[in-house]
């Protein structure tokens, strides 16, 4: 274990991966492409077209035009955040069309793109400034402590389907790139207060320092307190938190054109739980931190490199149920080339090292057998970016993997886009995913205590439920989609798709009492997903959107598992549709309207629900907000989610809220 702990404080001084601008020298825009616009800007003030010209970064690891992205991609700007009213990264995704994002708990989320939604949802990939947020024992995100101020997102990149390609296993079903702004664009002070009857208090300030020509630096605090959800017969449902959280931000000008970015944050915080026995409560303790270093520089004109680092350190301390402590480290490397007036080659190395130590706290159920484990992943990949054709554009790349689960993992893609007119891009792409096993897949096991175990259920004994011979589940996507901007008003974007999904994982029935995981199921989706933006008037936006999703589970001859297909295929709303408004009617007023309809989840039985959030804002003086926001207004409460046996309600939730520096 020393030398476990070892390598990773080497790796996290080694220096610093892969930026998440683009590394390689970028081509210019294909003739009729929107012009391209810095995604710092103030997304409010720019007109539709160059709103399709934003540069993203996610879908080819190089500056492009959204519009001529060959992915089913959308970008939700920091502005958009803020004036959502949105207090934490998750709930501002409930912003991105396509999404899943339903509320479990006060504490803990479920989010997921095409499906296989769960509150520990495996095929994303999530990301912030370059730093991988999922975990390893779960091949999930905790949403619940994933957060940083606000107000210095820059933007939030979401695509939906496969980025395997580029960002390695576990990016199934979609990427989640959170990109904060850089220190020289948050200079000053900004601070944001709220109270109200869900979220009694919500604290958060920052200051920025101008170094002048050397750099940039920024600290952050923030902090809240949130009240618990309702039991549907009106109780209080013990499920209230609180987290406390600092950060800073650094960026520096190097010689020879070379810039350097140090980040950091970390995190305690409280959440409440109802008893396992005996009918008290108990509080779950969560603590973390990490470290990120960033290197990027030039080779010529022609060729860019970032190296970069990072170390993460959690722990989550569950009273009766499990405990977990985590350090990873990582280190990667990437460079792009420009080749020719038509060929962008980009190409990378990484090595990740997670090591856990999951000792069971007394009366614990849940236990990991070896309670102690360290997990590595090398990696490569390659990708060649090529212009066929003024108009057409080939990005052929693949993500080479070695880890310790099932060895060599390989996940190609290949995407074509063509500008088929001045005003609509149309695009394809065939990729493979995987998403490799994790701790709970190989090593859960489940403790009975003596002398009588659970009685109805399991004698004494430890009985492992994990397979150490799981394998990587495998997916193969087919998508289309294209985006039509018709005329300087209206835009439309609509992507469909194709998966077909092998080694899932299924329940068997042996060996008895709660038998074990192995990867039986199979299971194919297809769906559409519809955005549509219209700006008539620079004062008013509309943006209507629909998502269509189906999904068909089913075991492989000779399975046992006889309850993962049904809860599978019904624990995603088949229809989404919603409707967001922002308008400014009159000068220093801001008013925005979020109004969504969540179709049932029938092997939950949550039944389907429209909602609607709204929020008023008065600009007082310049820089001094005052708004007024209620959230679930439609109805007295509902539930999102129904989790082992328990449902929990949202309350019609309103607060009041002062800001300063925000706009």
């Amino acid at each position: 274990m020393k030398a476990s702990r070892s390598r990773l404080l080497v790796l996290a001084c080694c220096g610093v991966l892969v930026a998440s601008r683009p590394m390689a020298a970028g081509a210019a825009p294909a003739d009729g492409a929107p012009p391209m616009v810095a995604s710092s800007a103030d997304l409010t003030a720019l007109s539709l077209n160059e709103l399709l010209g934003i540069e993203v970064t996610s879908v080819s690891k190089r500056a492009e035009p959204l519009s001529d992205s060959a992915a089913a991609v959308f970008v939700l700007s920091g502005d958009e955040i803020r004036r959502s009213g949105a207090h934490s990264i998750v709930d501002a995704l409930r912003l991105v069309p396509g999404l899943d994002v339903a509320q479990v708990s006060t504490q803990q989320y479920a989010v997921s793109a095409r499906g296989f939604n769960s509150s520990s949802a495996d095929k994303l990939q999530v990301l912030l400034d370059g730093r991988s947020v999922y975990s390893p024992l779960t091949s999930s995100v905790f949403w619940d402590v994933l957060d940083t101020y606000l107000a210095d997102i820059d933007r939030i990149e979401v695509i939906r389907g496969p980025g395997a390609a580029l960002w390695g296993a576990n990016a199934v079903n979609g990427v989640i790139n959170i990109i904060t702004r850089s220190a020289r664009d948050t200079q000053g002070v900004s601070a944001r207060a709220s109270g109200g009857n869900a979220e009694r208090m919500y604290g958060a300030a920052r200051e920025g320092f101008d170094l002048g020509a050397a750099g940039a630096v920024r600290l952050y605090a923030q902090g809240y307190s949130r009240t618990s959800s309702e039991l549907p017969n009106g109780q209080d449902a013990v499920d209230g938190m609180r987290l406390e959280q600092l950060g800073f931000r650094s960026d520096w000008s190097l010689s020879h054109g070379q810039s350097l970015t140090v980040s950091g944050d970390g995190y305690t915080g409280r959440e409440r739980a109802a008893g396992v026995s005996g009918g008290g409560t108990s509080d779950t303790t969560l603590t973390g931190g990490n470290l990120l270093s960033r290197w990027s520089g030039h080779m010529g004109s022609r060729s860019d490199w970032s190296l970069q680092a990072y170390f993460d350190n959690y722990s989550r301390n569950i009273p009766g149920i499990y405990a977990e402590t985590r350090n990873t480290a990582d280190l990667d490397y990437q460079q792009g080339l420009q080749i020719g007036a038509g060929n962008a080659l980009l190409y990378g190395l990484g090595y990740h090292e997670s090591h856990d130590d999951t000792e069971a706290p007394p009366a614990a159920v849940i236990v990991f057998d070896p309670a102690r484990r360290t997990l590595q992943t090398g990696s490569a990949f390659l990708q060649d970016q090529m212009t066929l054709a003024p108009s057409v554009q080939l990005t052929l790349g693949s993500k080479f993997e070695i880890n310790t689960y099932t060895g060599f993992e390989v996940e190609p893609s290949v995407r074509v886009g063509w500008r088929a007119a001045e005003d609509l891009f149309t695009w394809a792409a065939v990729s493979r995913a995987v998403r490799t096993p994790n701790r709970i897949d190989e090593e859960i096991a489940i403790f009975c205590p003596p002398p009588n175990g659970f009685p109805g259920a399991c004698g004494p004994g430890l009985f492992r439920i994990g397979n150490p011979h799981s394998r990587s589940a495998r997916l193969l996507a087919y998508e289309w989609g294209l985006r039509w901007w018709p005329v300087s008003s209206f835009s439309a974007d609509l992507s469909t798709f194709y998966n077909d999904y092998h080694k899932l994982r299924s329940t068997e029935k042996t060996p008895p009492p709660f038998g074990s995981f192995q990867n039986r199921l199979e299971a194919n989706s297809y769906g559409a997903e519809l955005s549509l933006l219209w700006r008539p008037w620079r004062w008013f936006e509309a943006r209507p959107y629909y998502t269509y999703l189906h999904l068909n589970v089913e075991p492989e001859p000779g399975s046992t598992d006889a309850t993962s297909e049904a809860a599978l295929e019904a624990s995603d709303p088949q229809h989404q549709l919603g409707l967001r408004l922002s308008l400014e009617p009159l000068p220093r007023w801001q008013a925005d309207l979020d109004l969504r309809y969540v179709d049932k989840l029938r092997a939950l039985q949550v039944p389907d629900y429209a909602e609607m959030n709204l929020r008023v804002a008065w600009l007082i003086v310049p820089h001094l907000e005052l708004a007024l926001a209620g959230r679930n207004l439609l109805q007295d409460r509902h539930a999102e989610w129904s989790s082992t046996g328990a449902r929990f309600e949202l309350r019609r939730a309103g607060f009041l809220e002062l800001s300063w520096g925000l706009r």
